[in-house]
């Protein structure tokens, strides 16, 4: 597949300027520095006053960390999601929400896959973190039970992850940055935070219709990347 970008309307473009001006507003001392640090690096291809293109954002991230976009026309299967991460492509939609969807949409698209997740990929520690998922998914995928352990590692921190700066808890995941309500409801501290354990992840069930009501919390991106080196130890010792 391939972003048409001549297909985009003036509505899209409207939609567009309205979510990322508000929400990037919205944003400002509730997430991690490092996010803001990345999308100020790609402020040339990522802005409020253009529809991203693709291919432009390709030419960055790629020449930064490796990482490239890949169009998908909406959700697909766990295992070629992940086979993507391994290879450094994160899966993206063209799509973008109507106007009666300004709040809230049951599928993820453009401006949560974009303007969400893709400014952290240009930090070296998150991007190796989403790799090895891709990796461990891969070498795992005959195995349900760690593939539905990796889905809620891959939900309580590149979705919905939150990070403690000096006291304070700032987000970093996707899902809550490319939401107006859910980032006000974690800097506001309204939920339970928890600090990160991977061991605790793997066996938490979620609810992809609310809000979420615990967050898991790291200090560091290297300590993301490093708890996959325990639970990698922890896999294969339960197929021993």
């Amino acid at each position: 597949m391939k972003q048409e970008m001549e297909k985009y309307t003036k509505e899209d473009i409207e939609i567009w300027n309205y979510l990322f001006e508000n929400q990037y507003k919205n944003l400002e001392n509730k997430v991690c520095w490092e996010y803001m640090d990345c999308m100020n690096q790609l402020s040339s291809v990522l802005n409020s006053y253009e529809i991203p293109n693709f291919d432009h954002l390709n030419s960055k991230l790629k020449t930064a960390t490796g990482w490239t976009v890949h169009v998908v026309p909406g959700l697909i299967e766990a295992d070629l999601f992940f086979d993507h991460l391994r290879n450094k492509r994160f899966c993206a939609s063209t799509w973008l929400r109507s106007r009666k969807e300004l709040n809230y949409i049951e599928e993820p698209d453009m401006f949560h896959d974009i303007f969400g997740h893709i400014p952290l990929f240009m930090n070296q520690d998150y991007g190796a973190f989403a790799q090895k998922i891709g990796d461990l998914a891969c070498k795992w995928k005959q195995d349900f039970i760690k593939i539905e352990q990796l889905q809620r590692l891959y939900w309580f921190t590149i979705e919905f992850g939150v990070i403690s700066r000096q006291g304070k808890t700032k987000s970093y995941g996707a899902g809550i940055i490319s939401s107006i309500k859910e980032a006000t409801i974690v800097d506001e501290g309204k939920s339970v935070f928890i600090p990160y354990d991977i061991h605790k992840i793997i066996h938490q069930e979620y609810d992809i219709d609310t809000v979420q009501p615990r967050y898991f919390e790291i200090t560091t991106f290297k300590q993301l990347y490093e708890s996959l080196n325990e639970l990698e130890v922890l896999f294969n010792n339960s197929a021993a």
